[in-house]
């Protein structure tokens, strides 16, 4: 049967080019890791539960404090961010993915970039990680 193997040629061709269309690019991986790195600051920075368990009802107005600071009056603008995570990644294009290697000082980050999403390792306990494994 040569219908079979037409099938599965053109199934290759297909999924090859919806990888290659959206393959997401190294602007759309600076927003994505801002994002990230915005919401691990408010969670580690800005953790509800140790203000309240520690101030009680006025750590809770801390912790919404700092949260809105965080979200709304950072000391960078986001492009800002975005410009800095962009000059601190390794980013290779791979045509139907992409790879992404980023250092900060706040821990380092690798991303697999594939259907317009991203996979992301990494980041401040994974540098905490591989420092305990270097020793």
């Amino acid at each position: 049967m040569k219908i079979a193997p037409a099938l599965a040629l053109v199934s290759v061709a297909a999924l090859g080019g919806a990888l290659l269309f959206t393959n997401p690019n190294e602007d759309d991986y600076a927003s994505y890791l801002s994002q990230e790195m915005t919401i691990e600051a408010q969670n580690a920075l800005c953790a509800p539960e140790g203000f309240s368990n520690w101030l009680g009802k006025v750590g809770e107005a801390l912790s919404s404090a700092c949260q809105g600071i965080l979200a709304g009056g950072e000391a960078l603008s986001k492009e800002e961010v975005q410009e800095l995570i962009k000059e601190n990644t390794d980013y290779k294009n791979r045509f139907l993915f992409s790879t992404y290697d980023t250092q900060t000082p706040f821990g380092n980050y690798r991303a697999i970039g594939v259907f317009d999403r991203f996979i992301l390792r990494g980041g401040p306990e994974a540098t905490e990680a591989e420092t305990a494994e270097s020793e």
